[in-house]
């Protein structure tokens, strides 16, 4: 579903923030991308929803979209189709709950009665139903981060980018998160999820991308990786 191609990226004169990565993205997957910070997650994440471009190599989504081609319309046709997830959550503070997650599915012109539809649905997805007229100053942050999930699942896209959600969650929260990314992937969504949350994610069986230093690694015995030293496994394959 995603491909990078030899894809390098420099940020000013400042040489391999990313360094000749080649990767594959399979639909479907729920992939892991670990790493500590300032190693490269992030900068992988843009590309993909190609907020930023390669300096060298392409990437492609599906076949549809291209690093190497695409023009300022296709971008914008390419992001209705991925869901983004951050740390800070996004949302805006003195709009509802509801407005929040209806936002995107407003501003490519949907009808009302599909929209509050939607709206209602995925909030009673990520249990927020009940908080719908509320701002969303008003949540805890671990509820904010469930808004901004559902948010991200208005336009039913290809793939949600996860960029270290659970970063600001104390541990409840951040298990409730991944616990609602999993919902969502068995129902179909592709997830890539970025974090340096090991103790959350370490009994999980999914795939793992490690990165370091703009590189792409593979786990080994002498690799440390944040705090937690990485042992390879047979589902790191």
């Amino acid at each position: 579903m995603i491909r990078f191609s030899h894809v390098t990226v420099n940020y000013g004169y400042v040489p391999g923030a990313l360094k000749d990565i080649n990767l594959q993205l399979h639909k479907g997957d729920f992939t892991l991308l670990l790493g500590p910070t300032g190693s490269g997650k992030s900068t992988l994440l843009r590309l993909i929803y190609m907020d930023i471009l390669p300096s060298a190599g392409a990437v492609s989504v599906e076949d549809r979209w291209s690093s190497a081609r695409i023009s300022p319309r296709q971008i914008n046709l390419l992001r209705r189709n991925i869901g983004v997830v951050f740390q800070d959550f996004r949302l805006i503070e003195n709009m509802s709950v509801f407005d929040n997650v209806a936002l995107p599915l407003v501003i490519e012109g949907y009808r009302s009665k599909y929209i509050r539809q939607v709206a209602r649905a995925l909030l009673d997805e990520v249990n927020m139903l009940q908080a719908a007229d509320q701002p969303a100053s008003t949540l805890s942050l671990g509820e904010k981060q469930r808004v901004a999930i559902a948010r991200a699942m208005a336009k039913n896209p290809i793939i949600v980018i996860a960029d270290e959600p659970t970063g600001n969650l104390d541990r409840e929260a951040s298990q409730n998160v991944l616990s609602l990314l999993e919902r969502f992937n068995r129902n179909g969504t592709s997830i890539l999820m970025a974090t340096h949350d090991y103790e959350l994610i370490k009994d999980t069986p999914y795939r793992r991308i490690y990165m370091e230093n703009g590189e792409l690694r593979q786990p080994d015995r002498t690799m440390n990786v944040g705090k937690e030293r990485i042992f390879k496994t047979s589902t790191e394959e």
